[in-house]
């Protein structure tokens, strides 16, 4: 009786170190590397992450969806949501081109270019013969990256009107004083952007760079 026991404790045991074994080596996921977190979670939440670190064994990723921020605790090994926080609800208004614009200028220099994609302003700016590419929130207007780039080089035989012959082409539209002045560059030879401040009327002119044409008028409907 007592030999039948052994053996039956014996099949007990090996076939719970068998089952261990095979749910270690066939079931245990790798943790998620940091990108591999961010990616999970912009996939399940169709979010845009702004930042992630390292919480303990866990991954604290703050991203926004819906004009919110929300905070997960994300489990690499498991890949499960522990804790999901709405942060804040988004109240403030999108920052315009042009406020991005004097931002930018202000600390970094010449702005060369601005494009918007889900939520997120990316700019080209220019200074002492450097470029770089700035990623800010298009919200708060944080720098959320930086990155030096290669200068976008321009055909030999295009010749760019200086910025003095573009204000005045503005100033003889609205006589005024110049508020600021911008270069944007676009395949057929670029545009500034030249804003005009009067008394009584604001207007922004996006003239040509390269023939000197009035492409567009924006006036400020606060004047």
């Amino acid at each position: 009786m007592k030999k039948w026991l052994s053996i039956i404790v014996a099949i007990i045991i090996l076939c719970s170190v068998t089952l261990w074994y095979a749910q270690n080596r066939f079931f245990h996921a790798e943790p998620l590397s940091e990108a591999e977190a961010i990616d999970h979670i912009e996939t399940i939440y169709n979010g845009h992450v702004t930042k992630a670190k390292k919480q303990g064994n866990d991954y604290e990723i703050i991203f926004t969806r819906d004009r919110a921020t929300y905070t997960a605790i994300l489990n690499p090994t498991t890949q499960q949501i522990k804790a999901l926080k709405l942060m804040e609800a988004e109240s403030k208004l999108l920052l315009t081109e042009s406020q991005i614009r004097q931002f930018v200028k202000k600390e970094y220099g010449r702005v060369e270019s601005v494009k918007l994609t889900d939520r997120v302003y990316t700019v080209r700016v220019e200074k002492e013969d450097r470029q770089k590419e700035l990623a800010l929130d298009a919200f708060t207007g944080e720098v959320l990256s930086e990155k030096n780039v290669q200068p976008i080089e321009r055909p030999e035989e295009e010749k760019i009107i200086s910025e003095p012959q573009a204000i005045k082409i503005a100033l003889q539209q609205l006589n005024g004083e110049v508020d600021s002045v911008d270069y944007e560059e676009t395949a057929d030879g670029g545009y500034y952007l030249v804003e005009i401040e009067t008394k009584d009327d604001e207007a922004v002119f996006q003239i040509h760079a390269v023939s000197g044409k009035v492409m567009s008028v924006t006036w400020d409907d606060d004047h």
